[in-house]
Order: structure tokens, then C-alpha cells, then sequence
């Protein structure tokens, strides 16, 4: 999918700007709902389209066979009949039935995130410049959400408290709707094995702060509690299987205990949530729990953890868009490109500047 601007003026330009053509989104990220999404509060929660990972472990627990194509015409059905029911977008405290809720600063972030990790997959471009560019890339925007979420946990106030948690739930959203494969594969493994330690540690932190705040409970004014925490074990339960464990992973017996702590409903996580505490507890020692004492500041050791991530990882410093293809001269991209032309060459440097681009 070559990028170009809004406008269709040849079989190349298949990438409008997101100011001009908001319809052109994905279905994550239509605003076409009857809302006017500009009047939303940021810390409002509203309903969401269920995201098509949870479909997919839906068809793993049930062990069906299902090709992906067959799977995504499922999906469309589905997310068409929510489309209808008009509820996209809506308060989720006038829909207290809608399991899928999102704050919507994390799903402003979530859209942002997922269509920036576009802007760093040479495939988009028509180009080629090394086999982990893309890997790099979901790694600096890993980074990113992490130095937002220490940011916010930092700073005092309610809004920073909302603001830590939408960091937290963007991630969990996005490391399982995203293609995550070239960041598992990434040729530097010790980096992603300390990454992914990272948000687990940050998820850790997150509810610690929660629980601190009187809010890991059934009712929780953070309706998308269950489904973060959830989410967050759907993405990790199997990544031994690709190297990625011991240290990097054991977050998620404490994430387990999590859950059943705040006596939360597995019925409002992500489909097979029971079968996934079942398991990852199981593969634990303990209840986890117990070893982050409420008295703690910093029960899990997150500064500590962050610190040693830079000094271990930094180049000097971690995060930055250094992999945004977009950022790149105009003779760079040419350089990389196929056909040897600048694949942005009819995007102006100012929708480039504020990353108006979007892939249809």
C-alpha cells in the first residue's frame, strides 16, 4: 500500500492525510459514528468496536480451524452489526451492557500509536533498509508510551492518574492488535526480553497504583481494568515459546494475582481469560501479590527497572521517532525506495511535520 495524499490521482496514492479524510481510517479508527468526536472528554469512557485479537483467541480456545480469511469476513460481519447498533463512540455509562469500553484518550492514543508504527515499516514505502528496521521502530514506540506512563505516574494530581492509566490501557490494546512479530524477532534479543520486562513492570505499577487509590475492585471507576490486564496475558502467555522468558515474563503470575485480588469478572476480559489466569498461574510460584507491599512508593522497583533499561539500552537515550520513515529526508527515502523516487514526493512538509498520513 504505496502512501501519497488524500486525493486519488493514480494507483499509487492509496494513503490520504487524516485531516482531510477521517472516513478513510480504519474501522479501529472511524469517527464516522454520529458523534462529534471533538465534544468527547478525554477521560470519558466510551464503547469500542471489539478488536478482531480477541476473535482470534476466541477461534484458539475453541480450537476451531478457520483460515484468516474466512476469520476477517467473520470479523466484518461483526463489526458491522456493532456499526449498526450505534453505540460506537457513545458514553459507556449510558451502555452498561457494552463489554468493550476504551478511555478515550487511550483510544486517541491507540490510533496514533498504531499508525505510526506504519510509518516505520519500509513495506509501506515500497523500500528496503534492513531486516529490523520495523522491529527498531515498534521498540522506540514501546518506549515512547513507557516514558509517558513514567511521566504521568510521576506527576500528582487526578488527571495524571487517568493519564498514567490511558497509557497502560493504549499498550495493552495495541501490542495485540498490531503485528508484533518483528519485535519478537528482532535480532537484539536481550533488548526485547528487557523491554517486554518493562511494561510488565509498568502494568505491575499501574495496578499497584490502583489498588493504593482504593480502585482495584469490581467497580472500578477504570471500567477497562479487566480487559487490560487480560489483554496484557493474551499478548504474553506464549512468548517463552520464542525465547522471550524467565525475568522478561514473570510479571504475569503477579497480573494473575491481580486480577483475582480485585474479585474482577473473567467474563469482562479478553474471550478465554480463565483459561489464561488457569494457566499462567500454574506456571507461577505463588501469589504474587505479596510481594509488593502497599506501603512501597515503588513496590515492583519501577524506577530502578526504567533506570537500568536506559543505561543497558539507551543510544543514549530510548524512544524518539529515529525509525519514522516520514522523518527522513526526501533524498533518504529515495535512496532506500525500489524505483528510486521519494514515495512521499506528493506529501507537503507540513502534513509530513505533523503526521497526517494514514494507510487505507
Amino acid at each position: 500500500m504505496p502512501p501519497s495524499k488524500k486525493q486519488k490521482i493514480s494507483k499509487d496514492s492509496s494513503v490520504p492525510t487524516r485531516e482531510d479524510d477521517a472516513s478513510a481510517s480504519t474501522p479501529h479508527e472511524s469517527n464516522d459514528e454520529g458523534r462529534d468526536v471533538k465534544s468527547i472528554p478525554l477521560h470519558e469512557y466510551i464503547c469500542i468496536h471489539r478488536p478482531h485479537f480477541d476473535l482470534e483467541a476466541e477461534n484458539r480456545t475453541l480450537g476451531d480451524d478457520e483460515l484468516e480469511g474466512e476469520l476477517g469476513e467473520k470479523y466484518v460481519k461483526i463489526f458491522e452489526e456493532e456499526k449498526a447498533s450505534g453505540k460506537i463512540l457513545q458514553p459507556a455509562a449510558d451502555n452498561k451492557e457494552w463489554k468493550w469500553v476504551m478511555m478515550w484518550e487511550s483510544w486517541k492514543m491507540f490510533c496514533d500509536w498504531r499508525r505510526r508504527a506504519k510509518y516505520c515499516d519500509p513495506d509501506n514505502f515500497g523500500m528496503y533498509i534492513c531486516n529490523d528496521w520495523y522491529g527498531w521502530g515498534l521498540q522506540e514506540l514501546m518506549e515512547n508510551l513507557m516514558l509517558k506512563f513514567d511521566a504521568k505516574l510521576r506527576a500528582k494530581g487526578e488527571d495524571s492518574f487517568k493519564e498514567m492509566w490511558a497509557a497502560i490501557s493504549t499498550l495493552a490494546l495495541w501490542l495485540n492488535e498490531d503485528e508484533m512479530g518483528p519485535f519478537i524477532n528482532n535480532e537484539d534479543g536481550d533488548k526485547v526480553k528487557a523491554l517486554t520486562g518493562l511494561m510488565g513492570c509498568a502494568l505491575l505499577t499501574a495496578l499497584a497504583a490502583l489498588e493504593d487509590g482504593g480502585e482495584l475492585k469490581p467497580d472500578s471507576k477504570f471500567l477497562d481494568l479487566p480487559l487490560v490486564i487480560s489483554s496484557f496475558l493474551e499478548w504474553a502467555h506464549d512468548l517463552d515459546a520464542y525465547g522471550i522468558d524467565e525475568d522478561a515474563v514473570e510479571w504475569r503470575t503477579h497480573a494473575v494475582a491481580y486480577f483475582t485480588k480485585a474479585g474482577l469478572d473473567v467474563e469482562k476480559g479478553v474471550y478465554g481469560t480463565a483459561k489464561l489466569l488457569e494457566m499462567l498461574k500454574e506456571d507461577g510460584d505463588g501469589d504474587g501479590v505479596n510481594a509488593a507491599g502497599k506501603s512501597d512508593k515503588d513496590p515492583w522497583g519501577w524506577a530502578k527497572r526504567l533506570r537500568a533499561y536506559k543505561r543497558d539500552h539507551g543510544t543514549p537515550n530510548i524512544g524518539g521517532s529515529r525509525h519514522d520513515i516520514t522523518r527522513m529526508s526526501r533524498k533518504e527515502r529515495a535512496q532506500y525506495a525500489f524505483d528510486g523516487k521519494d514515495p512521499l514526493k506528493d506529501i507537503s512538509a507540513k502534513d509530513l511535520k505533523e503526521g497526517n498520513l494514514d494507510f487505507v
